[in-house]
């Protein structure tokens, strides 16, 4: 492997979340509105990946108790 810094993301290319909330149609629509639902503003939308945190924390397994923390904090990281 080099040791030469890769070049930052071009813009030319789109994005792939731009296929699902940057589109004009009825599912654009929908899945901005399950977002903006959710508190994220319309300027969140433009020209910038929309990234999902997913994690395995439920209540009924104590062992994964701990991913929902983890999870606050990844997305305090990425936001």
């Amino acid at each position: 492997m080099s040791n030469e810094k890769r070049p930052l993301r071009s813009q030319a290319k789109p994005l792939r979340s731009a296929a699902w909330f940057g589109s004009a149609d009825k599912n654009g629509f929908m899945y901005r509105s399950w977002m903006k639902n959710q508190g994220i503003p319309d300027h969140e939308f433009q020209g910038k990946p929309i990234i999902g945190i997913c994690n395995t924390w439920s209540e009924l397994t104590p062992c994964n108790a701990h991913f929902r923390k983890i999870a606050e904090h990844v997305k305090k990281g990425v936001l």
